[in-house]
Parts: structure tokens; sequence; C-alpha cells
């Protein structure tokens, strides 16, 4: 892992140690990494369906994707992967 530097609002930092205080998360720093993942997962999500939509129009006007966008969709689907592998939904734990 590497560590990064964020500034956050006092209300933000008192809300993460409210959600460790409740047992929820073992962390602060784990609490933003479920929060980066949940929010990585949906907006990679969302670009790899446009993707998605992208090649299924371009396969009107020709056999199959453009190779940048095929490249780009095995990406998504591999950062999709790993943030999965790597940050469990710690959620269902508590």
């Amino acid at each position: 892992m590497k560590i990064i530097t964020i500034n956050l609002s006092e209300p933000h930092v008192k809300a993460l140690q409210v959600l460790q205080d409740l047992g929820l998360y073992p962390s602060r720093s784990e609490a933003i990494r479920v929060a980066i993942r949940d929010f990585l997962q949906r907006e990679l999500g969302f670009a790899q369906r446009f993707d998605e939509m992208d090649a299924q129009a371009s396969t009107h006007e020709k056999a199959a994707p453009a190779a940048p966008v095929a490249e780009k969709k095995k990406e998504i689907a591999r950062l999709l992967r790993k943030l999965r592998e790597e940050t469990p939904d710690l959620t269902t734990i508590a």
C-alpha cells in the first residue's frame, strides 16, 4: 500500500471517528479505503458500461470495437477485480 495525504474538514474526521468508535471499521484509514473502493467501483462501472455501449454502437459500423476501447475495457475490468480482492466489504462483519 502507498501512503497518501488528504485534507478533510473537521466534520468529516469526526464522522470517520464515530464509525471507528462504533466498531464498524477498525480504523479511519480502513473506512476511507472502503469509501474510495465503492466510489471507484461505481465510477469505473459506469465507465465500463459506457464503453460497452460505444462498442455495441460501433459494431453497426464495423465488425470489432477499436483497439483502444477494448484495451480500456480490459483495464477497467482488471481494476474492478483488484479493488474487490484488496478491500473486503467490512460492513457485513459488524
